[in-house]
């Protein structure tokens, strides 16, 4: 009798229409991968959901280089639910009008023609292969490229000051210089960089330095040194001198 309701359950499990998915789900707000995840999983529908195979999901959504991690849940007996964390943009380069926009590990994510209205950080010095890579690539030659941008890319989420990085030109190790505003940061090599930037975002934001536009030079042990240049108000009278 046992064997006979086991049989049973069986052929109900495999040939009813009862679990055969009618719906896929995708969560999480995934703002830049949601739409192309959920037509790379449309071939679920129709399929019986006790028969759907996770790795396939995964595999498909990790297609779309914004996809970070990729959670499977069953909503049984029709619906599958996938759940999306994604990548965040933070670093871009720009050659022959188009812009490439990298993750804080330098994962090429897209490929954009603007990114107007969008807070992303210039990464200058790029030039030479950036039109070569193709999405899901690392922008990093070496691991030295990668660490950092990480760092940058912990730098910019902790900032807690009103001041942004524009810009960073990594076209020399030794010589890393980043921009904010009209302030050019001068850091020297890659290391201790937090240090170097914590003294650097110390003078531009404070008001009585009152620097808009210049350098700040904090690429060597010691403290820091800076020069302001003139910067004339509406009526064409200086605002602050060179110290």
């Amino acid at each position: 009798m046992c064997v006979i309701l086991f049989i049973g359950i069986i052929l109900f499990i495999t040939k009813s229409k009862v679990f055969i998915i009618k719906k896929v789900s995708i969560l999480g707000n995934p703002i830049m991968s949601g739409e192309d995840v959920k037509e790379k999983t449309q071939y679920l529908i129709g399929e019986n959901i006790f028969f759907m195979k996770t790795s396939d999901i995964i595999k498909a959504a990790e297609q779309n280089p914004y996809v970070k991690t990729v959670e499977i849940s069953k909503a049984y007996p029709r619906q599958v639910n996938i759940k999306i964390t994604e990548k965040q943009g933070i670093f871009c380069s720009e050659k022959d009008g188009q812009y490439y926009i990298f993750s804080d590990k330098g994962v090429l994510l897209e490929k954009a023609d603007n990114i107007d209205n969008r807070n992303l950080i210039q990464i200058l010095g790029l030039d030479e292969h950036v039109g070569s890579l193709e999405l899901g690539d690392s922008v990093g030659t070496n691991q030295r490229m990668i660490n950092v941008l990480e760092v940058f890319s912990q730098i910019e989420e902790v900032n807690p000051t009103n001041y942004k990085i524009d810009s960073i030109d990594l076209s020399d190790f030794m010589n890393i210089k980043v921009y904010i505003g009209g302030v050019e940061g001068r850091l020297g090599n890659d290391e201790n960089i937090p240090d170097k930037m914590n003294k650097l975002m110390h003078i531009v934001e404070n008001t009585e330095i009152g620097i808009e536009k210049g350098y700040v030079d904090v690429g060597f042990d010691g403290s820091p040194i800076y020069y302001k240049e003139e910067v004339k108000n509406e009526e064409g009278n200086i605002k602050n001198e060179g110290v």
